[in-house]
């Protein structure tokens, strides 16, 4: 459920065979070029974790896609796709390096019409294949784990650990329409997964599992997932403010004593927040009046992630308005109207509202560089609370 955005897959063509049998068996293949494509992704680096993505043919679980229309996003317009009837656009889809939205606004797609453009957010989506990858790396999946996804969506992942653990794979998804969808599907390409419908934020299967994978965002991680995570055990999912574009994931091991700590890792992936969740609203922004004064700090670049991440927790629903080009105005908006808008080189910044967003934001990179510049943060989690800490003077709690 990547929110940012990322190239498709380079030549993906299947394999051409000389006889009609063969023809036909290779046009149902998963195309050649995705492995290569799936390896070069930053950070995937294990070759059996990508033999198993491979070995799914994710074009059998996920018969229509929506293609996103606009360059910017999150987009809102959207062509749906079918495997039977434009197959080159939909293969290049499916098999592409970005998220693969299966509903929009809680309409199934058998729904719609093949080939029509519709209007709206999605509301399930299969993750970017570079971010599964990456989660089943982190997770150290290994032979015999029992293996559990949280917003297991078509399954994908799911049949992927499969192969990995050479046992049944437990999915938990709260689309009881998906969860009927896919069941079938999993059944028809031999994986050995268990899909249950219902919500995860309300309670996990019975028993202790070796690995959780969570496909959605939470502000905090829930208790009840830190219950059923078996001593020795790895959870892994994505904690977000709200705020899209600034993503960490949280990795989070059991110890044998059954004490919860990890790591909070600002990345480039994360999950959508859960359904129903959403985004923090962007609130209109100003375009007269204001104080206005030169940044102390220009704007660092994205690829100080650790910095923004920080940002995200220490200034409460705050995002930033993704402009459609880049070298424009960074701009920040609150939930509580405040705004700032600061030039690329720092030479104007104008500030609106009861927060003056990017005066407190040069706090926190004041903070964020006294700790170390940190991009991943201690977790440390109890009963009472769940703190991050990037060394002296920067340290948070996420919300109960």
């Amino acid at each position: 459920m990547s929110v940012t955005p990322r190239s498709t897959a380079a030549d993906l063509h299947t394999i051409e065979r000389p006889s009609v049998g063969a023809d036909a068996a290779a046009a149902d293949a998963v195309p050649s070029g995705y492995a290569l494509a799936l390896a070069a992704e930053p950070g995937v680096h294990d070759p059996a974790v990508v033999a198993a993505l491979v070995a799914v043919p994710r074009h059998r679980l996920i018969p229509r896609a929506y293609l996103p229309l606009d360059e910017q996003r999150p987009t809102t317009r959207w062509r749906l796709l079918d495997a039977g009837v434009d197959r080159a656009a939909f293969r290049a889809l499916v098999y592409s390096m970005d998220q693969v939205v299966v509903r929009l606004a809680d309409q199934s797609a058998a729904e719609h019409t093949v080939g029509a453009v519709y209007t709206g957010r999605p509301c399930a989506q299969s993750s970017g294949a570079g971010l599964l990858a990456r989660t089943l790396e982190d997770l150290r999946v290994r032979d015999g784990d029992r293996f559990l996804e949280l917003g297991a969506c078509t399954g994908y992942l799911a049949a992927a650990a499969h192969r990995l653990t050479g046992r049944q794979v437990t999915g938990v998804e709260c689309d009881r329409d998906l969860v009927r969808q896919a069941t079938p599907r999993l059944r028809e390409i031999g994986a050995d997964v268990r899909l249950l419908a219902r919500d995860a934020l309300r309670g996990l299967p019975d028993g202790t599992w070796d690995k959780i994978a969570s496909g959605f965002a939470v502000p905090a991680v829930p208790p009840g997932w830190l219950r059923r995570l078996a001593p020795g055990g790895v959870l892994r999912t994505t904690i977000n403010t709200g705020a899209p574009g600034w993503h960490a994931t949280a990795l989070i091991e059991r110890d044998r004593g059954g004490a919860s700590a990890g790591t909070l890792t600002a990345d480039l992936w994360g999950h959508v927040p859960a359904r129903g969740a959403g985004w923090l609203p962007v609130p209109e922004q100003r375009s007269v009046g204001g104080a206005t004064r030169t940044a102390v700090l220009p704007p660092p670049p994205h690829t100080e992630r650790g910095f923004w991440v920080a940002v995200g927790h220490l200034l409460p629903g705050v995002r930033r308005h993704w402009g459609p080009a880049a070298g424009e105005d960074v701009v920040l908006v609150g939930a509580d109207g405040s705004c700032a808008r600061i030039a690329p080189d720092g030479a104007t910044v104008i500030e609106w509202g009861p927060r003056a967003l990017w005066r407190l934001a040069e706090d926190v990179h004041e903070r964020w560089t006294a700790a170390g510049r940190p991009d991943a943060y201690r977790l440390e989690l109890t009963d009472q609370e769940q703190r991050v800490i990037g060394g002296p003077g920067l340290h948070w709690a996420l919300p109960r």
